[in-house]
């Protein structure tokens, strides 16, 4: 059945079928009673549709037979040649100047005869975002027959707010379309030569940015991919760009940092082989090599982008943590006094569940509002009755820590007070 099936599908004649389709759509519309031409099927075939449309333009019907004209891909001059002269006929009252400008009106016999120009102008005047678009990609396709610099295009819809916002819509998202007029160019190199053309360089710069983040989401840019190569590439053309720009000096600051995180990452993902880094952060970076037991590595990142001592206690006990390296992050905290304090030490213990090792460094803390807070985030967070609670006595608040603590007679202030 299913052999039969394809057999039938590979014999069915699709141009006459389609063909059928088009016949019956044309007389549907000649037979509208506005129009009133019943005509069968083989009355049409034998009148041909050349004759019909003759027969629409007598009858002054000239908009339905342009339309059958560019649906059949018939050449639609005769009917636009023959509404001119029924219109000019019909106006022999009317002055010659403002006659021409009557027809001129008319955006399809604009393009026919070549003046985009105007064609573009009436469109925005309209007010009707479909015909800009039509001139828009009326002018584009000449550009692309004729293979010519679309800089006069440029100029053209730059001056225009409208069509040039509609082209910048339409150029945004020209990737999403399958059947684009801008097949010639890649994916945004419409839309970057408009920006560049223009003087908007910043606007190039963002777009380049938006392209290097498309790569960076594709599969294939892993594992030391040739991917990343053009991905920093443009970054580093966004980098210049915005540096033209006084007013993006933050901008290209950062486009060259990620830049040269993105060649960091790299070579770390090739010598690895682990497709792990990039797109990262630094700070992330840092922390994962630490984690793989790079620590070469995660000071060479923390020197290349002078990340702060602070910041690097807190990453580093953080990442050690993370793989339960207690004996190193106790050695850690000793090679010298860290520069925030001890609290990284004890939010890392803490946020890995191990209480004990928190309690070496929560009487470390300088502050007495941070040891407190120590204290307190292992009784609620820890096993009840961790701490005991406090008890008043002749001497004084006293806290007692149990005895799976290391520190007894430890008050959240400090140490107990003396007899």
């Amino acid at each position: 059945m299913e052999n039969a099936l394809v057999g039938f599908g590979s014999r069915f004649p699709h141009g006459r079928f389609q063909e059928m389709c088009k016949i019956l759509r044309v007389l549907n519309a000649v037979r509208d009673p506005e129009i009133g031409m019943p005509l069968t099927v083989k009355q049409y075939k034998l009148l041909t549709a050349t004759v019909l449309i003759g027969r629409l333009i007598n009858a002054n019907q000239h908009l339905l037979a342009l339309r059958i004209s560019e649906y059949l891909n018939l050449n639609p001059e005769v009917v636009i040649m023959h509404w001119a002269c029924e219109k000019i006929t019909a106006s022999a009252a009317i002055p010659d100047v403002v006659l021409l400008e009557g027809l001129l009106d008319k955006i399809p016999l604009l393009l026919s005869i070549d003046e985009q120009d105007k064609a573009l102008q009436k469109s925005i005047e309209s007010g009707d975002t479909d015909l800009v678009y039509l001139v828009l990609f009326h002018i584009w396709q000449k550009i692309s027959v004729e293979k010519s610099a679309p800089l006069d295009f440029f100029g053209v819809i730059n001056a225009r707010p409208l069509a040039r916002d509609l082209f910048i819509a339409y150029a945004s998202c020209v990737e999403h379309c399958s059947m684009s007029i801008m097949h010639r160019h890649s994916k945004h190199e419409a839309l970057k030569d408009f920006f560049l053309s223009t003087g908007r360089l910043q606007d190039a710069g963002f777009l380049l940015l938006k392209e290097s983040r498309e790569l960076e989401r594709n599969p294939m840019a892993s594992k030391g991919s040739p991917l990343h190569g053009p991905q920093v590439r443009l970054v580093e053309q966004a980098h210049r760009l915005f540096a033209e720009t006084k007013e993006h000096l933050f901008e290209s600051k950062s486009a060259e940092e990620h830049a040269k995180l993105l060649r960091v990452q790299h070579q770390l993902e090739v010598s690895t082989k682990q497709a792990i880094f990039v797109g990262s952060s630094v700070s992330d970076t840092i922390k994962t090599c630490i984690v793989m037991g790079n620590e070469r590595a995660a000071v060479k990142v923390k020197s290349e982008f002078k990340v702060p001592d602070k910041r690097w206690y807190w990453l580093k006990s953080c990442a050690l943590a993370t793989v339960g390296n207690w004996d190193a992050l106790e050695t850690f905290s000793r090679e010298k006094r860290p520069p925030g304090g001890y609290k990284p030490f004890v939010e890392a213990c803490i946020d890995a569940g191990q209480k004990t090792e928190a309690l070496k460094y929560i009487p470390k803390l300088t502050d007495p509002g941070e040891r407190s807070e120590g204290y307190a985030q292992i009784s609620i967070e820890g096993e009840p009755g961790l701490l005991s609670p406090p008890t008043c006595g002749s001497k004084g608040l006293q806290v007692t820590v149990l005895s799976g603590a290391r520190h007894e007679g430890a008050t959240p202030y400090g140490a107990a007070p003396s007899s």
